[in-house]
């Protein structure tokens, strides 16, 4: 053995002496969580496509649908409880759903979710406008003076909630629909929501005339997966969170995204009426 190999050993058997007793708590751990949780139910929102949606049969599909059956350890059942939003994080809260797919962290949420460490997906917050007669937009002081929209209940993150509300004059419509309905009609002039889930939307409603989103974004909040603090499947939080890590450093979320607005922008997804 060459004198300059020697070092090369010495680390190599310390990595081994020291990674050994981890691997083994790691199994102990993973043992433990399938002891306590064989078979997670869980939910998401049915109308936030290309994230997830619910089809014509009443099922779940999307990237986060995708990701989840990735992320989620061998030999786990997954059991998909389609419920309207609203209702799944209720039972999330009692612990009826173990499991509620890709959302923000809020701090009212975390009293009853425990999150995974690392996210499941980018989730920028854009402002979209009309192409035509459009503006200049490179920061949020280019927003006053204008009209825009949101929809009802969405906050954004960033510092821009505060902003808006002392600085612009934003009006909240119902929805997604509303709002964009709004702007190509010309009664504001722009609405400020996610990038993936408007351009989903407006791949697949023509509005007579095209609507862009503006750079930079608003803000880029992340989203996560939430386990309730009520089911015993919140054992599964480290080894989920591990394995989105894996998966995000090989670009697998941003991939997903892309295959399920490219079917939206193809045409090939029939949202059910």
């Amino acid at each position: 053995m060459s004198r300059s190999s020697l070092p090369t050993l010495l680390v190599l058997a310390a990595c081994i002496v020291f990674c050994a007793p981890c691997a083994a708590r790691a199994a102990s751990n993973a043992q433990d969580a399938m002891r306590a949780c064989p078979r997670i139910r869980y939910s998401t929102n049915p109308h936030y496509p290309p994230y997830d949606w619910i089809t014509a049969q009443g099922a779940f599909e999307g990237a986060s649908i995708d990701l989840l059956k990735l992320a989620a350890p061998k030999g786990v059942e997954l059991v998909p409880v389609v419920t309207p939003w609203k209702r799944a994080m209720y039972l999330a809260q009692k612990g009826g759903i173990d499991l509620l797919v890709s959302l923000r962290i809020r701090p009212e949420r975390s009293e009853y979710l425990e999150f995974t460490t690392h996210r499941a997906f980018p989730n920028p917050i854009v402002v979209f406008a009309r192409k035509a007669g459009g503006f200049a937009f490179r920061s949020w002081d280019d927003l006053e003076g204008r009209k825009g929209g949101i929809s009802l209940g969405d906050t954004f993150g960033n510092g821009f909630d505060e902003y808006w509300h002392e600085h612009l004059r934003i009006d909240e419509a119902a929805d997604m629909d509303s709002n964009f309905r709004k702007l190509a009609a010309g009664h504001i002039d722009y609405f400020v929501t996610g990038l993936y889930v408007g351009e989903a939307y407006l791949a697949t409603h023509d509005l007579g005339q095209p609507i862009v989103a503006l750079s930079p974004p608003i803000s880029d909040q992340d989203i996560y997966f939430g386990f309730s603090r009520r089911s015993p499947c919140a054992a599964w939080v480290g080894e989920f969170s591990r394995n989105l890590e894996r998966l995000d450093e090989q670009g697998i979320p941003e991939r997903l995204l892309q295959k399920h607005l490219r079917r939206f922008q193809e045409h090939s997804v029939k949202l059910p009426e």
